[in-house]
């Protein structure tokens, strides 16, 4: 499970699911197996460890794809608005020459 580390001095990390890690008498060890461990931290050097949740590949396409979509929505009623400010700015040219 994806978790993230928050070290005493405030600093974080974020720690993906292929991270396994165990807390013996109060030192954090890390590593990509159990039992072979590549960092250990003493209890001094670390503060909180919190589960994160991860989220798929899948998920985060679909959720560009629906951020472009309101972006170009939002374009487009940009630009509608434009072009009603410019006709209301040609009609208000046309009635000043007509005075």
């Amino acid at each position: 499970m994806a978790f993230k580390l928050t070290y005493s001095d405030g600093q974080e990390s974020q720690h993906d699911d292929d991270t396994v890690w165990e807390i013996d008498d109060g030192v954090l060890k890390l590593g990509r197996e159990e039992g072979k461990w590549s960092v250990l931290l003493s209890p001094s050097h670390w503060a909180v460890v919190e589960f994160v949740e991860t989220k798929s590949r899948d998920n985060d396409d679909d959720k560009d794809d629906d951020d472009s979509e309101d972006k170009d929505s939002e374009e487009k009623e940009s630009e509608d608005s434009d072009d009603e400010d410019s006709e209301k700015e040609s009609k208000r040219e046309d009635s000043k020459s007509g005075d």
